[in-house]
Formats: structure tokens, C-alpha cells, sequence
């Protein structure tokens, strides 16, 4: 691997890192300072994680389509100053008009940034023996910003409008980068000699319409379900459950840390172990993690909770990358995780989902052992799925 692949890859897992530390986990941390200044209400505060979600999951098929059609100079240019944007005008924010735009500028931002176009360029510039390893690197280093991210928050949550212009100065730097490193190289061409598996077999309408991608779709969905249900509720579930508030924030900040380290450990495991068996092993530490939540009424449930929860929501985006890379070839991968993201899109009603029925029952752990069922089922699924044919 040359010295101009290796820096490629360095910068992405950089990028990577920084967009989701700088996104989704600082803006549940600066939001209370916010908050206090503009005098909003919860409801309003929560709308713009709603934005940003849907933004994310909205832009995700066009990043695929825009790696193809523009290259990856042109994608990570222009996305790095979408999210600047984005990040200025959160910076900037006067009222809740600006503070929506924004959240919807960083969320069209971090789709056309994250892993869609990424998993496929460290592939690409990974030899073909070393490729699962540096992208499951590559997924973790997004991890870790999931686990950095609050930490930095928290300490530039003074003065919050700073924090979000040294993020949009951070962003627009890094993706020049990995603009200048990648080059022109597009989704459905230019591909490296290693690559050639599968990809020329496989046409990405095609691919959608094979059982074995609805089950890949559908187990990503799932985990994302208890994911995002997790990082909304879990530390209100547990201080109910009469957990000590920083033993229930610290919970979640090791489930953090099993998902950063479960996306590394997927690209070490799959060389001895199938990408699906550990799809499977992941859906089951979701059930394993979701029931421990609804009666983590002692410490060692709540540990379990975390551990096996947190390798689940890795794990299972570990799997089901490298799944699709191995059934349907490296060069597809930008189309079909764009729309494997676009459908795990409805997960972002998992909060809300959850929020109803506690308003109904007086508690979350129904809805918790609701997703720990559709996560067996989905396992299930995913055990009975067979590799499609390559097309004739």
C-alpha cells in the first residue's frame, strides 16, 4: 500500500471521528446552554436532532450518486463546506428558523462526509488481504467520536458558539484533505485490480432487489432502532430504576466505548469468522442488551446492558458493510449502503416510539423488550438468508 493510500485512509478515520464528535454527540451536550439563552422548550430542542437524523438518512443515497457522478474531490469538497455551513449558521443561530437550517445543513453534511462514500475509498485504497481490517478501523474511528465527541462538548459548552465555529473551521480543513488525497476516483469506476470480485456481476438495482439485501437492510434497521432508543433513554430508564445519575451517563459512556471497540474487533474476527455469523452474533447481543435494560435494576444488568449492547450497534455495522461488499462487490458498496442508511432512516422513530409507550405504561422497558424481539427475528432472518446468485 503506498504512502499516498496510507495518508488517504489516516484522513478519512480522521474525518470520521470528527464529524460524528462534532454532530450527533455534541449537540445533546450543548443544547442545555442553548436552551438557556433562547428560552426554548424540549420539544423544540428535540426537533433539530429530528432534522439532523432525517437530513443524514436523506442525503445518504446522494452521496452515493454524487461519488459517482462528481468523484471524490468534488463530494468532499463540497460536503465539507455543507457542513461548515451548517456548523457557521449553528454558531451563528438567533431563533429556532436558523437553528433547524443548521441542524439540517451539519445532517445533509455528515451523509455526504460519513461512511457511505468513506468505507468505499478505504476499501479502494486498501489491499485487498487488509480490507475488512482497515475498515472496520476506519468504522471505529467514527466510534470514537461518538465517545470523544460529549467530552470535547462539554468542556467548550461555555461558550457553545465558539465550540461550533472551531468545528466548522476542523471539518472544511480535514475534508480538503481527503479531497486533495482522493483524487477523482468515482464509485463505479477506476477501480483498483483487487476490487474486481464480485462488482462487475452486479448491477446496484439488482442488488435491491435480492432477499438477502432486504434482510441486511432490515437487520440494520433493527439496530439502529435500539441504538438510537438507547442513546435518547437509557439514562432515564436507569435513574428510574434508582441508578446514581453518573453511573447511568457512565453506562452509556461504556456503551460507547463497546461500540467503537466492537467495529475494530469486526475487521480482526471476520478473517477467521463469517461477516455473517457476526451479523447474527450482533443481533443477539442487541436481544442479550435490551432485555438487560429492562430489568437493569442492579449494576451487573446494567453492565451487561452496555457491553452487549454497544457490541451490538458496531458490530452489526461492521457486518452489515462487509456483507454487502462481500455479496455484491466493493464498487456497489456507495449505492447500496446509501440506501441501506435511507431505509434504517425509520429508526428515528424509535424515540418516539418509546416515548408513547412510557407515557402509556409508566415505564420503557415494554418497549425495550419489544425491540429485543425484533431483534431475534431478525437474527433468525439473517441466519436463513442465503448468497444470492450472481446475476446471468
Amino acid at each position: 500500500m503506498s504512502l499516498k493510500s496510507s495518508a488517504l485512509i489516516v484522513a478519512l478515520s480522521l474525518l470520521f471521528f470528527l464529524i460524528t464528535a462534532t454532530s450527533f454527540a455534541s449537540l445533546g451536550v450543548l443544547l442545555p446552554a442553548m436552551i438557556a439563552e433562547f428560552q426554548w422548550n424540549w420539544t423544540t430542542a428535540g426537533l433539530g436532532f429530528t432534522v439532523l437524523a432525517l437530513a443524514t438518512g436523506l442525503f445518504s443515497p446522494i452521496a452515493a450518486s454524487a461519488l459517482e457522478r462528481l468523484g471524490a474531490r468534488s463530494l468532499y469538497a463540497g460536503g465539507g463546506g455543507v457542513m461548515a455551513l451548517g456548523f457557521g449558521l449553528m454558531a451563528a443561530t438567533t431563533g429556532v428558523a436558523s437553528y433547524l437550517a443548521a441542524a439540517a445543513l451539519i445532517g445533509a453534511g455528515f451523509a455526504l462526509l460519513a461512511n457511505v462514500a468513506g468505507t468505499y475509498l478505504v476499501g479502494r485504497a486498501a489491499s485487498q488481504s487488509r480490507r475488512n481490517l482497515l475498515i472496520g478501523v476506519y468504522l471505529a474511528a467514527g466510534g470514537a467520536g461518538g465517545v470523544f465527541g460529549p467530552l470535547l462538548a462539554n468542556a467548550g459548552a461555555d461558550d457553545w458558539r465558539t465550540y461550533w465555529a472551531l468545528a466548522a473551521a476542523a471539518v472544511a480543513l480535514v475534508a480538503l484533505c481527503v479531497a486533495l488525497l482522493a483524487g477523482d476516483a468515482r464509485g463505479a469506476s477506476a477501480q483498483a485490480p483487487s476490487t474486481a470480485e464480485s462488482d462487475a456481476a452486479w448491477r446496484p438495482r439488482a442488488a435491491m432487489g435480492t432477499p438477502a439485501f432486504a434482510v441486511i437492510a432490515l437487520a440494520l434497521t433493527v439496530a439502529y432502532f435500539c441504538g438510537v432508543t438507547v442513546s435518547t433513554f437509557s439514562v432515564a430508564h436507569l435513574q428510574k430504576l434508582e441508578h446514581p445519575p453518573a453511573f447511568a451517563v457512565g453506562m452509556l459512556s461504556l456503551y460507547a466505548f463497546a461500540n467503537a471497540f466492537s467495529r475494530a474487533a469486526g475487521g480482526l474476527a471476520v478473517k477467521a469468522v463469517s461477516a455473517k455469523f457476526l451479523l447474527i452474533a450482533a443481533l443477539l447481543g442487541n436481544v442479550a442488551g435490551m432485555v438487560a435494560l429492562a430489568f437493569a435494576a442492579t449494576r451487573e444488568s446494567a453492565i451487561a446492558f452496555a457491553i452487549f449492547d454497544g457490541f451490538a450497534f458496531g458490530m452489526a455495522l461492521f457486518a452489515t458493510t462487509a456483507l454487502i461488499i462481500e455479496y455484491f462487490g466493493l464498487k456497489n458498496s456507495p449505492a447500496l449502503l446509501g440506501a441501506v442508511n435511507l431505509a434504517a432512516t425509520a429508526a428515528m422513530a424509535g424515540p418516539t416510539i418509546a416515548g408513547w409507550a412510557a407515557d402509556r405504561t409508566g415505564g420503557f422497558a415494554p418497549v425495550f423488550l419489544v425491540y429485543a424481539g425484533a431483534a431475534l427475528i431478525s437474527a433468525i432472518a439473517v441466519a436463513m438468508m442465503k448468497r444470492p446468485p450472481a446475476p446471468q
